[in-house]
């Protein structure tokens, strides 16, 4: 009696097993569509990067964007500071993120690190978008990102539209005239960055090469009396708000030692991150190099 009492048992859990499997396989069979779907742009996103916000109002459906960085609701770093009310905003803490229940968060690649260990362990898929530091890394972050959210048509589409312009740029004239970013306490850009390559493409002769800066590096105050660009790009965060070490450009120093740069004011919120936009940061340097009398060889 024992034994088929056993044998009963194990037939029962053998069915059980059995029956467990079934359903399992009936039910991936069956959520096989909405899987399929959720590539597309019915992916819910969420971005806890200033950068990665930007992109992601550029490309997503509004109804795909569930919470965009607090950064983004600034004026001074946000280009889309007006679009950026339209969504609920998140500081950036893994918990805020989890409770969404987002398919997608956008990282970027200086997040703390703890909160991408968090988010991950908490089953959340990130994608970590790399800082631009040429227009060919802004264009495969624009991809990436589009193809990410289920927006690769339109990422395909806004890239060709970029191409398409910097294809049109004027070629840099003979001689180019000299400039230097000049950013707080001195802080510019070499040819081997983004805001370098964007002066080389608007026909303008970086001189922070001569000052042995590739990459980035700080300019002091005589380096900058002694190369005498023709311009200084600034870029201040906030208009009306100049810290000290935003006055250097009014130091006595640059008008006693006989120079006279142009200055070249550009909002901030066009440099701090990389998109269309930047493509708007080559005209207007073309538009001030085409005011200044040409230089002498």
């Amino acid at each position: 009696m024992l034994n088929l009492c056993a044998i009963a048992v194990v037939s029962t859990h053998k069915m059980v097993a059995w029956l467990t499997l079934v359903s399992f396989i009936l039910a991936s069979v069956l959520l096989a569509p909405t899987t399929h779907a959720m590539s597309s742009s019915s992916l819910k996103v969420a971005s806890i990067n200033l950068c990665t916000d930007q992109l992601l109002m550029e490309l997503a459906d509004p109804e795909q964007i569930i919470s965009i960085s607090n950064l983004s609701f600034e004026k001074s770093g946000s280009y889309h500071y007006q679009q950026a009310h339209a969504f609920a905003s998140n500081e950036g803490h893994a918990e805020q993120i989890f409770i969404l229940n987002p398919d997608i968060v956008l990282a970027g690649q200086y997040t703390a690190t703890h909160t991408l260990r968090q988010l991950k362990e908490l089953g959340l898929n990130v994608q970590i978008v790399p800082i631009a530091n040429s227009l060919d890394s802004m264009m495969s972050n624009i991809e990436l990102v589009a193809n990410s959210i289920g927006q690769a048509e339109r990422g395909k589409a806004l890239l060709a539209g970029i191409k398409k312009r910097l294809q049109k740029i004027e070629p840099a004239p003979a001689i180019q005239p000299s400039v230097a970013a000049y950013d707080p306490n001195g802080y510019t850009v070499g040819n081997d960055s983004l805001r370098g390559e964007l002066m080389r493409l608007a026909g303008w002769k970086n001189i922070a090469s001569e000052a042995g800066i590739d990459s980035f590096g700080t300019l002091d105050l005589e380096t900058l009396v002694r190369l005498a660009p023709n311009a200084i790009i600034e870029s201040p965060y906030s208009e009306g708000t100049y810290s000290r070490g935003q006055q250097l450009l009014q130091h006595p120093a640059i008008r006693s030692a006989g120079i006279n740069p142009l200055v070249i004011r550009m909002q901030s919120n066009m440099t701090i991150c990389a998109g269309p936009w930047t493509l708007d940061v080559i005209d207007r340097l073309i538009d001030a190099r085409h005011s200044l009398k040409a230089p002498q060889p």
